[in-house]
């Protein structure tokens, strides 16, 4: 199981922030990649994401503490899926990782598949922060966004 990871700044205060983003049925709002989120319980949420030509679909499990917010699938598509938001007050507004693992069924694909799941779900998160915070700016991970480069 490998980590992917992406930070991202924005003006925006960081409790606003935090408050913004455990309104996970907006999502869908602010990115094409994400189809649906619908909640299913206290703290828990069904997903739907774009995939290639095709849909991934989950359930997830939150866990909320001081501007953070875990998260674990409870049930999907994928093996094990897993993660994080965190927002940290930066001057001039707020910085705000993403954090995701997960495996997917066919591990001797994962090599390929794997980097083409975590820009999507890379992308959702920053079109996500964007949406939700204005403009954000990529701090870290914006390398996981771009196709690999083949040598030649």
């Amino acid at each position: 199981m490998t980590e992917y990871a992406i930070t991202l700044s924005t003006t925006r205060p960081p409790d606003e922030v935090f408050g913004l983003l455990r309104e996970q049925e907006r999502f869908p709002d602010f990115s094409a990649d994400i189809l649906a989120v619908e909640a299913a319980g206290k703290d828990l949420h069904k997903y739907v994401l774009a995939f290639r030509e095709g849909v991934a679909r989950w359930t997830q499990s939150a866990e909320i503490g001081p501007r953070h917010l875990g998260f674990e699938q409870t049930d999907g598509d994928f093996v094990s899926f897993g993660g994080s938001w965190s927002v940290s007050g930066e001057p001039g507004g707020s910085s705000v990782t993403y954090r995701v693992t997960f495996r997917t069924s066919v591990p001797q694909l994962a090599g390929a598949i794997d980097p083409m799941i975590a820009r999507v779900l890379l992308r959702a998160a920053a079109d996500v922060v964007t949406g939700l915070a204005g403009p954000a700016e990529i701090l870290t991970g914006g390398e996981a966004l771009r196709d690999p480069v083949w040598p030649q």
